[in-house]
């Protein structure tokens, strides 16, 4: 945002934000960058946070591999990658992070894990990656000054098709790897975890068969699609949805093209096969906000020492 911006945003004077500004540039809490050229005149700079407040990792975890973004906490990409993992996947992970904050003070991290998470930020069952010893990798991580947080999958990749499409507020998006099927709901543009953080897990859902029932990610693949497109269509009418997104699966449009007449009318469906890509990119979102919010916190503990020491 630029400084006119800002004076825009908070009703506040040009020569107000001006020296709040300059304040904050001496303070080393936010920098001025090339913003993008006009016309007429000088290139407005953009004001974003100072790069030594350090940067935030958002990870996809999929057994054998992570999926990693690295970006400032004004949002810039630093880097992004893949990275195979053998062995002890706690070390593997610290060991990550720790040739990432070479780069800089990492602030937060956010790790896109297969499995429940409630709202404790504790994962639950049935998780897909029981080689991941959480309490220990964020007990490590804090120790050196990082806020970590763990989130489903399916979750952060609902967070990242909201914001790249914030209009989206009755939001569903389907994911299914090799880890199993799951889905994100965001309602009324708020992420909806449930009571145990297990909303969504449409891949254990029962589903009848001769035998008995099976889970959803458990049946053939024709039978598997048939099934998820009619949970999708029933969410869809229950919880009066929007947008359907179908991500990661090799099956995409096989499972659009039996979803889309189930569907009420109105509500638009499509395919998005970059699911590593919205589980990475929606965990560095949450990560720069953990990250923003860890510096506010900071400032205002600073301002509370400082008003205390003046009344003493």
């Amino acid at each position: 945002m630029t400084r006119p911006q800002l004076a825009d945003r908070t009703g506040l004077s040009k020569v107000t934000v001006n020296a709040v500004v300059q304040e904050l540039q001496d303070l080393q809490l936010v920098t001025l960058t090339g913003g993008t050229p006009q016309a007429l005149g000088r290139t407005p700079q953009l004001v974003t946070l100072h790069p030594a407040l350090g940067q935030a990792a958002g990870l996809d975890l999929q057994p054998g591999r992570v999926r990693y973004h690295l970006a400032t906490l004004g949002g810039q990409t630093v880097t992004q990658g893949e990275a195979a993992v053998t062995g002890d996947l706690n070390a593997a992970l610290a060991g990550l992070l720790g040739r990432l904050s070479a780069q800089g003070p990492l602030c937060s991290a956010v790790f896109g894990v297969p499995a429940p998470v409630d709202h404790q930020g504790r994962i639950a069952e049935p998780n897909a990656l029981p080689e991941l010893h959480s309490d220990g990798l964020r007990d490590d991580l804090s120790a050196a000054g990082t806020a970590v947080l763990f989130e489903n999958d399916a979750n952060l990749a609902a967070l990242a098709v909201s914001s790249r499409c914030p209009e989206y507020r009755f939001l569903a998006v389907l994911l299914e790897r090799q880890t199993g099927t799951g889905l994100g709901l965001l309602l009324d543009g708020d992420l909806y975890r449930g009571a145990g953080g297990r909303a969504g897990e449409v891949g254990r859902s029962p589903w009848p068969v001769p035998a008995g029932h099976d889970a959803v990610e458990q049946l053939p693949a024709a039978q598997r699609s048939a099934a998820t497109a009619f949970a999708l269509a029933t969410l869809a009418y229950s919880l009066d949805l929007q947008h359907i997104v179908i991500g990661g699966a090799a099956a995409g449009p096989t499972l659009l093209h039996l979803t889309t007449p189930l569907l009420p009318a109105g509500v638009q469906a499509v395919v998005d096969p970059t699911c590593g890509d919205l589980v990475r990119d929606g965990a560095v979102i949450r990560a720069v906000e953990a990250g923003r919010a860890a510096i506010l916190a900071r400032l205002d503990a600073v301002d509370r020492r400082e008003r205390e020491s003046h009344v003493a």
